[in-house]
């Protein structure tokens, strides 16, 4: 059967175990949300679709299949493109410890890593901290591999530190126990750059105390030109047209995990929140978002924002809601939101704590950066996360249905101001 075919008939199958729209009066409270409909919703991106990295084959099934969704629930639909630097591993790198003792380093290519040669390379490791201007100062780096923690600045500060001190490769490695985590440069790099785990790292650490280590490293990538997409079921209000709420979150995944918490139920729960207001009334326009290249950089949010035609009054975003306690947190300064959405938890009876981000890594922050005030809804940290055993059977559906019924309810109030 082909793709197309198959998508057809698995939207009819997730229709027809979905409730159908609910009809709901502004001054009525929405029902909760269906946590088997969430879980079906999560079951087809992580298990029917799987890994879904930015600009791949994947990237486009689920852009239809969010699509067909909107569509079934009588929203106009819009499919916003826009550019992005597709990046893949061709092969995955090799790190491998040639002295004093061999070993071989599992580790993972971070996003827009530049390639080693086709022969790879081989060099001193030198331990530089967490790779900050100051940890690079008074030290020999030229041809070195420098070994930097994951922490305090982002990745591509790191990297492009390194870089000036004149390293030929950096090593990050983790800050949390498990495997390595996939991490983005946002852009190219000057140099590769791999992540491994928390255990090697400081396993390597205490081996450089003691003497020299070399090591061997092979990463071969490659970064193309492509595009990729935000789908949009609109809502269109009824007397301020132009001001918009977003209730949105990231579609896509790292391309080594099938992202069931990261972010397929933070998907879930927007749809699951569009069912909810599907046949209600509101005064503003509801713009209901899977994102695109979140995982690449808040790319497709950013291009939502500064390509945004009407005035967007507030934002809802949903990132990881299938595991831990429920908050509602944000980055920008603006408490508003959180003040809002507490009000609103209390009235559903949802259990809920609140959360300051110092800096933001997940959609609603480029909202805030844009002025726009914003909530993020999440359940904490997970360890599985941009890793293979980021799987379904880890979530809790009830979970994602609450934060579905939490962002419903929120948008509908702001949309009824």
């Amino acid at each position: 059967m082909g793709f197309r075919a198959a998508l057809i008939v698995l939207c009819a199958i997730v229709a027809s175990s979905v409730p159908p729209p609910l009809a709901a009066a502004p001054s009525e409270a929405l029902p909760q949300a269906s946590s088997a409909a969430a879980l079906q919703h999560v079951t087809v991106l992580s298990q029917q679709i799987g890994p879904r990295p930015t600009g791949s084959p994947a990237d486009g099934r689920t852009a239809t299949y969010l699509a067909e969704q909107f569509q079934q629930l009588g929203y106009t639909v819009q499919r916003q493109a826009f550019p992005i630097l597709f990046f893949d591993e061709t092969a995955p790198p090799t790190v491998n410890i040639v002295g004093p003792q061999a070993a071989a380093l599992r580790a993972l290519a971070l996003i827009y890593s530049a390639a080693t040669s086709s022969e790879g390379l081989e060099a001193e490791v030198l331990d530089a901290d967490l790779g900050r201007e100051e940890d690079f100062r008074g030290k020999r780096l030229e041809g070195r591999i420098a070994l930097v923690q994951r922490g305090q600045i982002r990745f591509s500060v790191k990297v492009a530190n390194a870089a000036t001190a004149g390293a030929s490769a950096v090593v990050v490695y983790n800050n949390q126990p498990g495997p390595p985590q996939a991490g983005t440069l946002v852009e190219p790099s000057q140099i590769p750059a791999v992540m491994i785990s928390q255990d090697d790292g400081e396993r390597l650490v205490q081996v450089l105390r003691a003497g020299t280590v070399r090591m061997r490293l092979n990463v071969s990538t490659t970064i193309e030109r492509r595009t990729s997409q935000n789908v949009i079921g609109i809502k269109r209000g009824t007397r301020t047209p132009n001001e918009i709420v977003v209730v949105g979150g990231h579609a896509d995944s790292v391309r080594q995990s099938p992202g069931a918490n990261d972010n397929a139920s933070g998907t879930a729960a927007v749809l699951e929140a569009a069912r909810l207001l599907a046949r209600t009334t509101t005064a503003r326009t509801i713009h209901f978002i899977g994102f695109g290249a979140e995982e690449i950089g808040l790319v497709g949010s950013r291009f939502y924002v500064q390509n945004r035609t009407g005035t967007i009054v507030g934002m809802v975003n949903m990132d990881m809601v299938g595991r831990g306690p429920m908050q509602v947190g944000n980055s920008g300064g603006d408490t508003s939101p959180l003040d809002l959405a507490e009000r609103v938890a209390s009235r559903l009876d949802i259990t809920v704590s609140t959360f300051r981000l110092r800096e933001a890594a997940s959609d609603h922050a480029s909202f805030e950066q844009a002025g726009i005030p914003a909530v993020f809804i999440h359940t904490g940290d997970d360890e599985a996360i941009h890793t293979p055993a980021d799987v379904l059977n880890r979530l809790n559906p009830q979970l994602i249905a609450q934060a579905a019924s939490l962002a419903a309810a929120i948008a509908r109030e702001l949309a009824t101001r």
